[in-house]
């Protein structure tokens, strides 16, 4: 009795035709899990710079001496941060758009009424609007300093 192999052969590409489906779904699953993750990680890495660049900012208007001085205080503050030590004509339109973000943190700080921080984030979200717009990255990836790895020698 001769039998033929041709049903069992149709039987495994069967087999090989779902492993091979489900191997695509899991490759296409961790791709957008991935994709997912890193936008997550920058999200929060967004939000940790910026609540560093308020505190920084809320620190100095407090320890400014005069009002008036209170708004150069952060400016120099953020400056300092970003290890701009020579202030050229970008980082001047940079730390001049901050300067009503600022003003409105000076205010609500003042202020014993309404909700606090609503204009502050407003004005905080318009100047990231506008440096997205402007440069096509995010404001806060200025504070990302590559540190170059230094040998280490043992004498």
């Amino acid at each position: 009795m001769i039998t033929s192999d041709a049903p069992s052969l149709d039987l495994i590409a069967r087999f090989e035709e779902a492993a091979e489906a489900a191997r695509r779904a899991e490759h296409t699953y961790r791709q957008k899990a991935a994709a997912r993750i890193e936008e997550l990680t920058r999200e929060r890495t967004n939000a940790f710079r910026r609540l560093n660049l308020v505190r920084s900012a809320a620190k100095a208007i407090t320890k400014a001496e005069e009002p008036e001085q209170a708004g150069l205080r952060a400016r120099a503050v953020v400056a300092d941060a970003l290890g701009w030590d020579e202030i050229g004509p970008r980082q001047e339109l940079v730390l001049d758009r901050l300067m009503p973000v600022f003003a409105a943190m000076q205010a609500e700080m003042g202020e014993s009424e309404g909700a606090p921080g609503t204009a502050s984030q407003e004005a905080l979200r318009t100047f990231e609007d506008w440096y997205r717009a402007e440069t096509g990255t995010e404001f806060y990836a200025l504070f990302e300093r590559y540190i170059p790895e230094t040998p280490r020698v043992d004498f």
